[in-house]
């Protein structure tokens, strides 16, 4: 498993700085248009199409790591009451299920949906940047690929600390984030 977590690693490093030169760089075009606002007659037209184009590309690579680091929203206080109450065998089974559910629908969002509408016939554009929209669409497959990616490796996660304790799962998580990879 020594070269799995290693793997893991790499792969949330990837995606950490991919996304964070997309946030780096949604940050910068807000800022562009908040300063031109005020100081120039008139603002930039292609900073706000820049601005959300980024944030768009910077959520699809943040699904990825919030796939493997288990932090999509759900009911917290129930995974608490589960682990107060010593049922953390029920608590990962129920992510377990949450997980797969969520693989499934990535995968057929993927496959089913999104190729007809990312791969159009014909060319539309960007109205400020002429950017093509097929790059900006492709987002949303990047964005599932990623999604199901990362969520056979949570499953194969999950397998694989099926018979941890959830301190021992935390002190894990601790050392990773550290970059102390085991």
């Amino acid at each position: 498993m020594k070269g799995f977590n290693r793997f893991l690693s790499a792969y949330k490093s990837i995606l950490s700085v991919i996304g964070s030169v997309f946030f780096i760089t949604f940050c910068a075009c807000v800022l562009i248009q908040i300063i031109a606002r005020n100081l120039l007659p008139s603002a930039p037209s292609w900073t706000e199409e820049a601005a959300r184009y980024t944030f768009i590309y910077m959520c699809a690579f943040g699904c990825g790591i919030a796939m493997l680091k288990d932090e999509f929203v759900y009911v917290e206080f129930l995974k608490d009451k589960l682990e107060e109450k010593g049922l953390h065998k029920l608590n990962t089974v129920i992510r377990f299920v949450i997980t797969i559910a969520m693989l499934v629908l990535s995968l057929f969002i993927l496959f089913k949906a999104e190729p007809s509408f990312v791969f159009m016939k014909f060319r539309m554009v960007s109205t400020a940047m002429q950017i093509p929209m097929q790059y900006i669409y492709f987002s949303q497959i990047m964005m599932f690929g990623m999604l199901s990616f990362s969520g056979i490796l949570r499953i194969i996660m999950m397998i694989r600390d099926w018979n941890k304790t959830p301190e021992e799962i935390r002190r894990e998580r601790e050392l990773e984030e550290k970059g102390e990879v085991k």
